[in-house]
């Protein structure tokens, strides 16, 4: 942006008027005015966990050497901003489910990461016909915060298109799961409608154990300090000692002395 400078002047007292506004035109010509500079939009959450995803993968030996990207996303789960740098895992061996979580605020959800789609196969009349995928389905309807285990469930095979990458079909995977959806009969399993199941939570008294497979074993009892699930590490509070201590989560309100 330019403003016409003026810089004639005119000593007439008729004329200082004009003259004040030729002062007030020079100094904004002449000083630094401020202007936002344009700037591309921040990135979206979405768009950082789809980067930092990446960045995971690329380290990772199952998607190591492949080029992936975050399948879509249900749309009604938001994702939301993280303050700390995304944590990956894969609590699903050899699939392509991996969890995300963020330290603050507090959250997590599962994503598949895909490296690109196989060809449908042709049926006889030439057009595609539907893959056929080993799938889980539940015998009964199944409620949102459910605790899994196999029994509630059926192997069978159907197709599922768009799917694919995110069906779960081995029951052992769904050990200390819980859902996050309700589940009506006969639809299939996915990695989506799950998570880790919260087996401790904070304020709780949990059974702790110690000195397994060493020759001995010493049982105390802790007040929980955080929530957690299995196999995460929580830190406790001896109930009569009132010391610190750090445990891994082995069941229900129940963990190993590290």
């Amino acid at each position: 942006m330019q403003l016409l400078c003026l810089t004639k002047t005119d000593s007439h007292p008729a004329f200082s008027a004009r003259w004040l506004g030729w002062v007030i035109a020079w100094v904004l010509c002449h000083a630094s005015l401020g202007f936002a500079a344009d700037t591309a939009p921040a990135p979206s959450a979405l768009e950082v966990l789809q980067t930092q995803a990446q960045q995971w993968a690329s380290s990772n030996p199952s998607f190591q050497g492949r080029a992936v990207h975050v399948a879509p996303i249900d749309n009604r789960i938001a994702v939301q901003s993280c303050q700390q740098t995304l944590q990956f895992d894969q609590p699903f061996p050899g699939q392509a489910s991996v969890r995300v979580r963020c330290g603050q605020p507090i959250w997590q959800l599962y994503v598949t990461l895909n490296s690109g789609n196989s060809p449908a196969p042709v049926a006889r009349n030439g057009l595609a016909a539907p893959a056929v995928h080993k799938v889980l389905v539940a015998k009964d309807l199944l409620k949102r915060g459910t605790l899994l285990t196999p029994d509630m469930f059926t192997a069978t095979e159907m197709p599922a298109p768009g799917m694919e990458s995110a069906l779960i079909n081995d029951p052992k995977l769904i050990a200390n799961m819980e859902l996050t959806r309700d589940l009506t009969p006969n639809t299939p399993l996915k990695t989506y409608d799950v998570k880790t199941a919260v087996l401790v939570r904070r304020g709780q008294e949990v059974q702790v154990t110690a000195g397994v497979g060493q020759g001995f074993l010493i049982t105390m009892r802790a007040e929980s300090l955080q929530d957690g699930g299995i196999g995460e590490q929580i830190r406790l509070k001896n109930s009569e000692s009132g010391r610190s201590l750090i445990a891994v989560i082995t069941g229900p309100n129940a963990a190993r002395l590290r």
